[in-house]
């Protein structure tokens, strides 16, 4: 393809250059005064369709989109497979020899001439190229194309994100400046690819981990000495592939991670003392009518040891899976006490807010809640009755829900346990009944704490 066939693909404008010209008139000497590190940084950070547009501009903007150091291309842009191939040769082949700051390619759609064995070909010849010109983001989604080795011994590369493609049994890897890496289903060889990329990275602080569910890893293992964040997502919970895998975290530096899959069957946390934020939204495999079982010891312990992994955590959001799972086996011996926890986030089910006390109880030092319910079918475990503990360190309570008559025992629970409290805000967006009236059913409710304030919003 030509240059302005090209152009007539990823512009699609009617205007000549020349007519541009004449209506944009002082605008378009404005703009071609910029300094030229400043209009490299904004042309950058547009997709390559749009800096292709900018051609239009200007006769000396004709082929200005071939010296911007980054491309970034959708396939909603072309209409055929083999449009796309040439344009991302014609621009790979034009000024080699300079250096590549981003290259991002989303393939999420069939295009005409589509072929696995092509596709691949394609995906080696540019990793080649982009590593040659020292990329520093790169962010590739193609179905099912296998990431040539070459990529992981990139030197200059500090984000890789990559989706839907497949990670091949790596030999070494190299990765000494990547930062950031998002992996999104992508399909890996074994339980060791992942696990090799991850050590292959240094200085790795962030890493968001989407897992395909049909891969063949049974044990999923995170081991870094810099990670800082760790987001993990499981499969769907229609697909039962993932049902017995095994996520090991082995992070010292971890500061702050989520975790969210109910049919995982086990979460192992090490060292992670240095844990600031948590976000759990796991089951450990107890969804689809499976109940907790008192009398499975191994079951057990993999909770337990959870619990005790996490326990130095200082903000803390979970999920009412997660949280009738914690009061199942609270059930049977004691939770660990959560120290660290002065900020905590809890949903529990519209009908059993009488589980979350439980909870509160092992957080002595707890200064922030902010609670929410779900609704959810009836018929659980039933709730155990006992006086409550007070909850002398509670001093600000935020209440996201339409407040019934159960939630209103809730507030009556918070409000007559807890000395120090200072401010009680109620969200109720959305509720049926007036604001006035639950305030005034608030204020009814006996008080422990003289100097508490009530907010509605």
């Amino acid at each position: 393809m030509d240059e302005d066939g090209e152009k007539r693909v990823l512009a699609k404008q009617s205007c000549s250059p020349e007519s541009s010209d004449k209506r944009s008139g002082d605008e378009v000497d404005w703009v071609r005064d910029l300094p030229e590190s400043l209009l490299s940084h904004v042309l950058l950070n547009l997709r390559t369709k749009d800096v292709v547009k900018s051609s239009v501009l200007s006769r000396n903007w004709r082929n200005l989109w071939r010296y911007v150091p980054g491309l970034e291309l959708d396939c909603r842009d072309f209409t055929e497979l083999n449009a796309l191939v040439s344009f991302i040769d014609n621009f790979l082949s034009f000024n080699q020899e300079s250096c590549l700051k981003k290259f991002r390619l989303r393939l999420s759609c069939y295009l005409d001439g589509d072929d696995e064995e092509a596709d691949n070909a394609h995906m080696v010849r540019w990793i080649n190229a982009i590593v040659k010109r020292n990329v520093q983001y790169l962010d590739l989604m193609w179905d099912a194309v296998e990431i040539p080795p070459i990529l992981y011994k990139c030197e200059s590369l500090v984000s890789l994100k990559l989706c839907s493609v497949v990670l091949p049994n790596l030999e070494f890897v190299s990765l000494p400046l990547v930062k950031v890496m998002v992996l999104q289903w992508v399909m890996f060889a074994n339980d060791l690819a992942l696990e090799k990329l991850i050590s292959g990275c240094l200085v790795l602080e962030s890493l968001t981990l989407c897992k395909n569910p049909m891969d063949n890893v049974k044990v999923l293992r995170v081991s870094s000495q810099s990670l800082l964040i760790f987001n993990y997502y499981g499969p769907g919970d229609n697909d039962l592939h993932d049902k017995d895998l095994v996520v090991e975290i082995d992070a010292p530096k971890l500061e702050d991670f989520k975790l969210s899959h109910q049919l995982t069957a086990s979460f192992i946390i090490k060292n992670s003392r240095s844990l600031v934020e948590a976000d759990i939204y796991i089951e450990f495999n107890f969804c689809r009518g499976k109940k907790f079982d008192p009398n499975d010891l191994p079951k057990r312990e993999i909770i337990r040891n959870f619990l005790a992994g996490i326990s130095s955590v200082k903000n803390l959001i979970i999920s009412p899976f997660t949280l009738e799972v914690i009061y199942e086996d609270l059930r049977c011996e004691p939770l660990p006490l959560f120290r660290n926890i002065s900020f905590l986030s809890v949903n529990f089910y519209d009908d059993r807010w009488e589980i979350l006390p439980f909870f509160l109880e092992s957080c002595p030092n707890l200064k922030s809640l902010v609670v929410e319910s779900t609704h959810y079918p009836k018929g659980r475990t039933r709730i155990l009755s006992r006086p409550w503990h007070l909850l002398s360190s509670l001093e600000y309570v935020k209440i996201e829900t339409s407040l019934d008559r159960m939630e209103m025992k809730l507030v009556s629970y918070l409000l007559e346990n807890s000395p120090f409290l200072k401010k009680v805000t109620l969200c109720l967006e959305g509720c049926s009944r007036k604001k006035s009236v639950i305030l005034g059913e608030v204020l009814t409710i006996p008080r422990r704490s003289s100097s508490c304030q009530f907010v509605v919003l």
